[in-house]
């Protein structure tokens, strides 16, 4: 380490311990090497010395002497550091030995009290201001009176400050080191100690080592071993990430690249910017410096990012300042630190910094929001200080002071006589005409309602037009439209995508992806566009905007005062139908504005920011949040204004959709269905011929981006042929099992009635699979004891499906599905049913009334599940198979090949095992006694989404969720952090009584079965659920922070990981008391197979625990009740579980009582049926654990959780995030 400065008046006659150890080892010469200024100081210093020396040439006045003590031996590794700021501290020091050797020369002491000594003496002073870093070379005297206005010092101006000039060339330094070659470090003589002197020939040796060193830094400093190296280090002196690595990732060169100075004055250029991401590091904008052959990462630059770096001896530590999460580190090697990791959060990649810019927001803000060419013009003078120029938007300025833009001249100019025609309505005329002079031949769709009606029709018969259509359920032969519809529906979600545009806003992006396909190339047509084989002119692209962009529309002289904002903040949504100007949605008055002057702030999405993005409604916002922290200013481009000659109309903007979405009372509402034209009307009224307006008008694609719609009724069924086609594949599938016989209805009995169920079955990506008709019995006017007895029948457990697919996982098997085509039809009635012809269904002619007597279950009927079942379990049971004494619907097969599984959930099942040919035999099996559908690998089952990677299998619920997100009628993008509000307790009186709770049960029961997948949300449901009896305003608000949760983790599911271990493991808590109402307990508990979670519960407890140890006993025997049940199970799947199932348990006290058979006042009123812990743990089935609080993991299921606790929880749970492919 270096010594550190010695005092101002330092002079050691007595001793000097860090004279002695900065002179007793000559690497420390070479300890820092720094800044330009620093150098012209060691210059100076250098050049006192001569003229001392022409007083002393001798050598012999040697006032500086040192002690008996021995000198401390070097430690240096003799690195030469550029833009250390111990640089400074060296020359301080050489500058005090220089002062002290100065005032002990006898002949600088006599000559100060003569005039040459006193010329001497200003000399002096004189070449001590000029070697100060910040002081000008030219004389001071005559300019005394002048003030830097950058470094507060007389004599000079900030134009001629070295200050200035130094920082701004330092501020690219870089920082490297280098061994101190050992013959240098030999050259020195070392201080005696016998001899206590030290001469001025010793110090001019001295610094012709500083100087030798100082010419060799720009040759050395940088000098490794040549090769790109993969180490980084941490430099505080360095302006941006720089490597020498030219295989950067997202490489890009901007306009102007910088030049690295380096301390020596000598520049290196910088070849691209880019990204490096490593396993160990992920890091962005750095500067690839092919000839700096070293890794640095700067410092300031991470610090504008967020993160805070904490140096110590050990090493450094990287924290993001937003969360607190660590997110790198760095070990120390000698006296540098290497990085060891670093991976940045998402949120502070993605966020644009804004550090650099707030100076100069700050004199725009204090100047009274002045312009900034003014601005610019006091710091060129030097009055404002140091101001960084960083571009930044101001929201008060572009609201206050938008101008109108200026009409453009005209740049279309006819050639010919009647080549442009201006024009204005001078009609009306009786005589219509066709838009482009063309009349349409062949008119071409399918066979869809719309296009089959009687006044389309008589339209095109009366322009001569031949109508063709496809033949029904054959779309293929209509592949033209079909294939645009879906290259506009592509188009519609990504520009929804990347603007987060809420749903409603389907047909202005409909409107925007025609505008915009039709001036996109085409290889249909040769690469052309549509609108230039149109037209035959090329597209205006300069009025292209950013869809859903930020955009300031300015407001007419009627819609503001003058103190009022001139424009209004609004959304992008697309271009003019019929008026030449831009659509923007003003969020204010929920209306669409229509205007040519408007402003675009393309590199922003309007729904992206903070007043209308998500947030976490547990944070405290501030009263006028800053909604525009991070924008740059708006380039020229983005302000162009549409053109005022504009070219021919669009072909397809009739034919394009128009919104007209429904209203509702958030202050995000999609915009009105009728746009609203900024232009003040005219006064005179209008004799122009009324036309529909564009939003009423009729278009083809309708029906492609319009909810499907399932009928409720026969007789609007049977007009569409693709129902018919359904109920007539039903009715087929019924005669052909014969379901039913018809006879006349016996004397006595009474025949229950029947209805259509239509239902139209989806992919998992929301596409359209089939058009299902279902012919239902209405089994609730069945009488018990007359036509029905038994109807349990069971079912597959949703622990026994997670369960097969995390053993399965582990093991490295396929899962396959296959479904049973009206399965209810394959069970036998043993009652006397009798059922009316269904809808539909012709009457035999010349015969009585007849009814139905069935043969067959038939959905509806109260027994058909039973009887369905019973019929599957006798012919499965024919193949081999046994079901499982612990979940009925499990069967399996065990032979010399391995074991075949088969888990059945009424009509759906998965198939798996290691036997292939035993899995082949069964769907061969399974092929002859039912009619089956085999799906191939299990994809989609119950609304459950499994995909399979290599890694293991990922269950989520995406569609599912995002169905019931549109039901809640949830349009805008605000997301929470978590499904429950941190401490919050519902009770039953909190909030107004809800005048329909329908949609609160409906939401709520739809979130139960989504616990299947999402164990996050099992707590935050298992509350909502208890007030389904008389739910209120608050509770039904709970209900949408969950579902605003979930849509912030629309695609979170289960990892079932494939190098999972089988080794059962539990964790037991309880909430003692949670309850504000009643104050019972909540119990919750979790399972996992080696790391994939199969089973958990959170529910409250039946009666009232006394005290914590109660509850959380009480919480062990459910624990206990569920691991023998999964003990048991996994057995039958062939998994040994005879060793003890651990139960994590963070109650010491419930484990002493599991234990020791102790019974006191405190314990004795525990039922005794609790006790079975004890005895299942004296069987050697379990054993308790205990776990710190930190460590459970069943805290999720048991009370609410701040968002930190909430996601490391969820994230040792192996609830992770599935991107859809």
């Amino acid at each position: 380490m270096l010594s550190p400065a010695l005092p101002s008046r330092h002079r050691q006659k007595s001793g000097c311990l860090r004279c002695q150890e900065a002179d007793s080892s000559p690497n420390r010469l070479a300890a820092t090497l720094g800044s330009p200024a620093t150098e012209l100081r060691s210059r100076h210093l250098c050049s006192r010395l001569k003229d001392l020396e022409k007083l002393d040439p001798t050598g012999k006045n040697q006032p500086h002497t040192t002690s008996d003590a021995p000198p401390r031996a070097s430690q240096s590794s003799g690195a030469v550091i550029l833009g250390s700021s111990a640089t400074g501290l060296r020359s301080r020091h050489l500058h005090r030995r220089w002062k002290d050797l100065e005032e002990a020369d006898p002949t600088a002491q006599n000559s100060s009290s003569s005039e040459p000594g006193r010329a001497a003496t200003r000399r002096s002073k004189f070449r001590r201001r000029q070697a100060l870093p910040h002081a000008p070379r030219d004389p001071i005297r005559k300019n005394y009176h002048l003030i830097c206005a950058f470094c507060k010092h007389r004599g000079h101006t900030i134009d001629r400050c070295n200050m200035r000039a130094g920082i701004l060339q330092r501020s690219a330094a870089l920082t490297a080191s280098e061994s101190v070659p050992s013959s240098d470090a030999a050259s020195f003589d070392p201080v005696s100690l016998t001899t206590p002197t030290y001469s001025i020939a010793d110090l001019q040796a001295l610094f012709s080592q500083v100087q030798a060193l100082s010419s060799s830094a720009s040759n050395s400093a940088l000098s490794v071993t040549p090769g790109i190296s993969s180490e980084w280090f941490l430099d505080s002196a360095c302006c941006n990430h720089m490597t020498d690595n030219p295989h950067l990732t997202s490489a890009h060169t901007p306009p102007v690249l910088p030049t690295i100075t380096t301390a020596d004055g000598s520049a290196m250029t910088v070849s691209h910017v880019g990204s490096i991401s490593t396993p160990n590091l992920s890091i962005s904008d750095v500067f690839c410096v092919p000839k700096l052959h070293l890794n640095l990462l700067s410092v300031g630059q991470l610090t504008e990012l967020g993160l805070n770096l904490f140096f110590s001896s050990r090493g450094c530590l990287v924290q993001d300042s937003r969360t607190g999460q660590i997110v790198g580190s760095a070990r120390k090697v000698g006296r540098l630190f290497e990085l060891t990791s670093l991976h940045f959060p998402s949120s502070s990649v993605s966020a644009p910094v804004i550090a650099a810019s707030a100076s100069i927001e700050l004199w725009h803000s204090r100047l009274g929001h002045v312009s900034l060419p003014r601005i610019q013009t006091l710091v060129s003078r030097g009055l404002l200080g140091s101001v960084s120029s960083s571009p930044f938007d101001c929201m008060p300025c572009q609201l206050g002071k938008q101008p109108a833009l200026p009409f453009n001249n005209s740049e279309s100019i006819a050639s010919a006589t009647f080549d442009l025609i201006h024009s204005d309505v001078w009609g009306p005329s009786p005589v219509p005409t066709t838009q482009y002079s063309k009349a349409i031949k062949v008119f071409r769709s399918d066979n869809a309602r719309e296009y089959r009606q009687t006044d389309f029709s008589t339209i095109l018969k009366h322009y001569g037009t031949v109508f063709h259509t496809s033949c029904a359920g054959t779309s293929q032969q209509n592949g033209r439209a079909e294939r645009k519809l879906r290259h506009i529906l592509d188009t519609v979600r990504a520009l929804t995508n990347a603007a987060s545009t809420p749903a409603s806003f389907w047909g202005e992006a409909a409107l925007t992806a025609v505008y915009t396909i039709n001036r996109c190339p085409s290889p249909v047509i040769q690469n052309t566009t549509p609108y230039e084989r149109l037209f035959g002119t090329a597209p205006n692209y300069s009025l292209l905007k950013v869809f859903g962009c930020v955009c300031f529309v300015l407001l007419q002289p009627h819609e503001r005062t003058k103190l009022q904002p001139r424009s209004q903040l609004c959304c992008f949504l697309g271009y003019g139908l019929e008026e030449k100007g831009y659509r923007c949605y003003d969020p204010v008055a929920k209306r669409l504005r229509v205007s040519r002057h408007v402003v675009f702030w393309e590199h922003k999405m309007f729904y992206s920011l903070p007043l209308f993005s998500a947030g976490n409604s547990d944070s405290q916002a501030d009263p006028l949040p800053n909604l525009f922290p991070e924008i740059p200013s708006p380039s020229a481009e983005s302000v162009n204004p549409i053109s005022d000659e504009s070219p021919p109309a669009d072909p397809s903007s009739d034919e394009s959709p128009t919104a007209d979405p429904t209203f509702d009372e958030s202050p995000l509402s999609a915009p009105a269905a009728n746009p609203v034209n900024t232009t003040a009307p005219e006064p005179r009224r209008s004799h122009r011929v009324s036309t529909l307006p564009s939003h009423l008008r009729d278009f083809h694609c309708f029906s492609a981006f319009a909810t499907l719609h399932e009928p409720h009724t026969f007789r609007e069924a049977s007009s569409d042929p693709l129902w018919q086609q359904a109920m007539k594949e039903e009715l087929d599938a019924l005669l052909k099992t014969g379901t039913w016989d018809l006879v006349d209805l016996p004397a006595g009995k009474s025949a229950i009635g029947c209805k259509w169920v239509y239902k139209i079955k989806t992919r998992s990506d929301g596409t359209v699979d089939r058009y299902k008709a279902r012919l239902v019995a209405k089994g609730f006017t069945q009488e018990y004891g007359i036509d029905y007895e038994e109807t349990f029948a069971p079912v597959a457990r949703l622990s026994s499906v997670r369960t097969l697919i995390a053993v399965s996982a582990s093991r490295h098997w396929p899962l396959f599905q296959m479904d049973v085509k009206n399965a209810f039809l394959n069970g036998e009635l043993t009652e006397e049913v009798y059922m009316q012809l269904p809808p539909g269904f012709s009457q035999p002619p010349g015969f009585s009334p007849k009814v139905c007597r069935l043969r067959r279950a038939l959905y509806g009927l109260k027994q058909a599940p039973r009887a369905w079942f019973a019929k599957f379990s006798s012919t499965i049971s024919q193949h081999g198979f046994s079901a499982s004494s612990y979940d009925s619907a499990l069967f399996f097969r065990r032979s010399d090949h391995g074991i075949t599984l088969l888990l059945l959930y009424v009509d759906d099942m998965i198939i798996t095992g290691d036997d292939v040919q035993g899995i082949q035999d069964l769907k061969r099996f399974l092929g002859q006694h039912f009619e089956m559908k085999d799906l191939g690998p299990l994809s989609y089952f119950l609304g459950l989404e499994v995909s399979s990677s290599s890694d293991g299998y990922y269950l989520t619920q995406a569609k599912y969720t995002s169905d019931l997100i549109s039901r809640a009628g949830i349009t805008d993008s605000k997301i929470v952090d978590t499904p429950i509000e941190y401490n919050n307790r519902l009770n039953t009186h909190d909030g107004e009584p809800l005048p329909d709770a329908t949609l609160y049960r409906q939401l709520v029961g739809s979130l139960v079965y989504l616990t299947v997948t999402r164990p996050d949300i099992s707590y935050a449901v298992h509350i909502v659920s208890q007030f389904m009896a008389a739910p209120r305003s608050l509770h039904y608000a709970a209900v949408l922070r969950i579902l605003r949760y979930l849509k912030g983790t629309l695609f979170h599911g289960l990892h079932f990981s494939s190098q999972s271990s089988l080794t059962l493991q539990a964790y037991s808590d309880a909430d003692w008391a949670g309850d504000p109402t009643d104050r019972r307990s909540t119990t919750g508990y979790c399972f996992l197979l080696g790391d994939s979670l199969i089973s958990w519960r959170s529910k409250k407890q039946s009666v009232v625990a006394r005290s914590s140890t109660e509850a959380e006993y009480r919480a062990l025997a459910d624990t206990t009740a569920e691991l023998l049940w999964l003990r048991w199970l996994l057995q039958d799947l062939g998994i040994d579980c005879s060793t003890a199932v651990p139960i994590h348990c963070d109650n010491r006290s419930a484990i002493q009582i599991a234990h020791n058979d102790v019974f006191h006042e405190r314990t004795k009123h525990i039922e005794i049926d609790c006790h079975f812990v004890r005895h299942h743990l004296l069987q050697g089935t379990l054993q308790l654990r205990s776990v710190s609080s930190q460590d459970q993991l069943a805290d999720i299921f048991t009370k609410p959780m701040p968002p930190g606790r909430f996601r490391d929880l969820i994230s040792k749970l192996k609830l992770v995030s599935v991107h859809p492919t």
